[in-house]
């Protein structure tokens, strides 16, 4: 591997047609660095629903374990902005994760740098492990991964919280190096809201379809779940593993 930093986007479920541009503005900014660069954009429907959020923290830890000395991940919603600097800027001693608070002043987790070590492993994995928990109520999202990397994140002392600029949820008028749409201020389009609103209705149906049809308990089958759609993408893209 000649080049360890990578730049990860996952769009599925729709995702990848209605957030084409965000995702070109991901692999801009890779070329523009030198980055290798992956958006993950099949299977084209995922098992996982809205959930598959969570392959975001499998695939960083998988993509670290290969090799790579950093991960910077991209919500498909993010637009990457000709300005952004090179992440070697805000890397400082002892600091192996970085993230940037979003409108709640909670972490947002969806663009989420990640350095190699084995405190950054050890806390993906934390995480991932957490999944079937429950997590306290001041630490919700609704939905994902976000609600558990918010709780788990607290008293982190690896953890550095980032610029604004680095993940902007809220303020139309900073000069931002990454602004995010997500399900807050920022998006406004009366198109991607309604968008966004027949996913969450259909991945609900696709989920409770799917774990009527299991003899195991629903948890087993999340479990089994985020697991296999893993390995399918990590066949689909052997990028994660080497550049």
């Amino acid at each position: 591997m000649t080049n360890k930093t990578l730049v990860l986007s996952i769009a599925l479920n729709g995702y990848q047609l209605m957030y084409n541009k965000e995702l070109a503005t991901h692999k801009n900014y890779a070329k523009k660095q030198g980055y290798c660069h992956q958006a993950v954009t099949r299977p084209y429907i995922s098992k996982l629903g809205v959930e598959c959020c969570w392959l975001k923290l499998t695939l960083m830890r998988t993509a670290l374990l290969s090799g790579y000395d950093t991960v910077i991940f991209l919500d498909a919603d993010t637009v990457v902005n000709d300005n952004c600097p090179a992440l070697k800027t805000i890397v400082e001693d002892k600091k192996y994760i970085y993230m940037a608070k979003g409108y709640s002043n909670r972490f947002n987790s969806g663009v989420l740098i990640a350095l190699n070590n084995k405190q950054t492993i050890e806390w993906l994995t934390s995480i991932i492990d957490s999944r079937l928990t429950r997590i306290q109520k001041i630490n919700k999202v609704g939905w994902g991964e976000n609600g558990h990397v918010i709780e788990l994140s607290k008293g982190v002392s690896f953890i550095k919280e980032l610029e604004q600029k680095w993940n902007n949820t809220f303020d139309y008028d900073l000069s931002d190096y990454i602004r995010h749409s997500n399900c807050g201020p920022m998006r406004t389009s009366i198109i991607n809201n309604l968008f966004h609103k027949i996913v969450f209705s259909l991945s609900a149906r696709i989920l409770a379809f799917v774990n009527r049809k299991q003899p195991t308990s629903v948890q087993a089958c999340n479990e089994d779940d985020l697991s296999r759609e893993t390995s399918i993408i990590l066949s689909l893209y052997p990028k994660l593993v080497r550049c």
